[in-house]
C-alpha cells in the first residue's frame, strides 16, 4: 500500500534491553513485540533494534516484522541477500536511490482493474470448479507416479492436541540453532533430504513435550509444509507459495522409524502436492468478495470454531535455504537469523527454519495461552538431532 503520511518512526524503533539483559529477556521481548498487531492504516512492517550488552560493544538484535500477507520465506531470503553484503564493508548511501516522495494510485486504472475483475469472475468459475473437482483423481495418478507410497495425509484428518485450539494474541518465542554438517550426515547415512530430518527431530520434540503434559496422540501428527511456487510462477506478488500436508510419523517412538517412514513418504506428498496447480487455492481467494471473506474470518474468530470442527492440521513447519557465505549488515556480522513464522487459528505452533552460514537457524513461535513454554520444544530439536546423529553412528559403527 502506499502511505501519503510516511513517517520513519512509526516502523523502526530501538530498545536497549542494559548491560544484564539476558538471551531470556531478549526473547521475552520479542515475544511481547509479536503479540501486538500490525497497524493496517500503514504499511505493514516494522523493525526493532534491541541492543543489550555492554553499551559500548553491545550485542544488536534487528526484530522485523512483516506481515504474511506480503512475503514468503524465499522472498525474505532474497531481501536479505539484497540488504546484506558478503564483506565487512560499509555501503555509502546514493542519493539516486533515496525516494523523496510516494506515488498515487491512479483512479481510473483502479475503477478498470476493479471492473476487469467483477467481469471475469463467472469465467473464472467456470474454469476453476472442474479443476478443483479434478483434484482427488490428479493426487491417485500422482502417487501412482511416485511409486505408490503412503499418501499424502488429507486435511481434517490430524489428531486434536493442546495446541489445535482458538488463539489468542499473545505470543512466546523460543530459538535453536542445528549444525547443518550434522543434519548432512545423518541423510548421508539414512536417505532422505534436509526437510526429512528436520521434521523428524521437530515431531520427535513435539511428541515428548505433549507425553510430559498428558500424553501424545496415538496417531501421527500432520504438519503443513510450506513449498515455494516462485520458480513455477510467471506472475508477479509477493508471497508465491504452496504446501504439502506431511505425516511427522509421531505414533513412532524410535526416531529411525520415524525418520524411514518420512522419507518414504516424503516423494508422494511432493508428487500429489505438485500436481494441484500453485495458484488454485489463490484464485478460489481472489473470487470472493473481499468483505465477505473479512466478515467470515471474524465470525470464525468470534465464534471459536476452531475448538470444535476436526483439525485441518497440527503445526507448520517450514525451512527455507539461505546464504551459504557469512553475511554483514553495515559492517557487523550476522551470526544468526531466527525467522518466525504465522500462526492461524486451530494451529498455535509454528517452527521455521533458515540456512545461514553452516547451521540452520530455526525459529519456535506459539500462542502463549496455548504452548506457554516454546524453549522446551526448541531444546527438543536440539537433542533430537543429537539422538538422530548417535544412533546413526552407532549403526554405522556397531560396537
Amino acid at each position: 500500500m502506499e502511505d501519503f503520511d510516511f513517517d520513519i518512526t512509526r516502523h523502526v524503533h530501538r530498545i536497549t534491553l542494559g548491560p544484564d539483559g539476558s538471551e531470556d529477556d531478549l526473547l521475552a521481548t520479542c515475544g511481547g513485540l509479536a503479540s501486538t498487531p500490525l497497524d493496517r492504516s500503514h504499511p505493514l512492517w516494522q523493525v526493532w533494534i534491541i541492543e543489550r550488552g555492554d553499551p559500548a560493544t553491545p550485542a544488536v538484535t534487528a526484530f522485523c516484522r512483516v506481515h504474511h500477507a506480503l512475503i514468503d520465506g524465499m522472498l525474505g531470503a532474497e531481501m536479505l541477500a539484497t540488504l546484506a553484503a558478503t564483506d565487512a564493508s560499509t555501503p555509502t548511501q546514493d542519493p539516486e536511490l533515496v525516494r523523496t516522495h510516494v506515488g498515487r494510485a491512479n483512479t481510473v486504472q483502479l475503477i478498470a482493474g476493479g471492473a476487469r475483475d467483477l467481469i471475469g469472475r463467472p469465467l473464472a468459475f467456470l474454469r476453476l470448479l472442474p479443476e478443483t473437482l479434478s483434484v482427488p483423481m490428479a493426487m491417485k495418478r500422482a502417487r501412482g507416479r511416485s511409486g505408490g507410497g503412503p499418501s499424502m495425509p488429507a486435511p481434517f484428518t490430524a489428531p486434536r492436541t493442546l495446541f489445535n485450539r482458538s488463539l489468542t494474541p499473545h505470543r512466546a518465542v523460543a530459538t535453536v540453532t542445528l549444525d547443518l554438517g550434522a543434519v548432512k550426515q545423518v541423510t548421508a547415512r539414512l536417505g532422505g533430504t534436509v526437510n526429512d530430518v528436520l521434521l523428524t527431530v521437530v515431531g520427535g520434540a513435539v511428541r515428548s513435550y505433549l507425553e510430559d503434559r498428558g500424553g501424545a496422540p496415538t496417531s501421527s501428527m500432520v504438519a503443513i509444509v510450506p513449498m515455494s511456487t516462485r520458480a513455477d510462477l510467471a506472475t508477479g506478488g509477493a508471497n508465491q507459495v504452496s504446501a504439502m500436508f506431511a505425516s511427522l510419523a509421531t505414533d513412532l517412538p524410535d526416531p529411525l522409524d520415524r525418520h524411514h517412514r518420512i522419507v518414504s513418504a516424503s516423494a508422494t506428498a511432493k508428487e500429489q502436492a505438485g500436481s494441484i496447480r500453485p495458484t488454485l487455492l489463490d484464485n478460489w481467494g481472489r473470487m470472493s468478495p473481499r468483505g465477505l471473506l473479512d466478515v467470515g474470518m471474524r465470525l470464525y474468530e468470534a465464534l471459536r470454531l476452531a475448538d470444535v470442527h476436526p483439525v485441518i492440521y497440527n503445526l507448520i513447519i517450514s525451512n527455507v535455504p539461505g546464504p551459504r557465505k557469512p553475511l554483514y549488515f553495515l559492517g557487523a556480522r550476522i551470526t544468526h537469523m531466527h525467522p518466525f513464522g504465522p500462526l492461524l487459528h486451530g494451529a498455535g505452533l509454528s517452527v521455521t527454519g533458515v540456512s545461514i552460514d553452516g547451521h540452520i537457524d530455526l525459529g519456535v513461535i506459539s500462542c502463549e495461552h496455548l504452548v506457554p513454554d516454546p524453549d522446551v520444544i526448541a531444546r527438543g530439536i536440539g537433542a533430537g538431532l543429537e539422538e538422530l546423529l548417535e544412533l546413526t553412528r552407532e549403526r554405522e559403527h556397531p560396537h
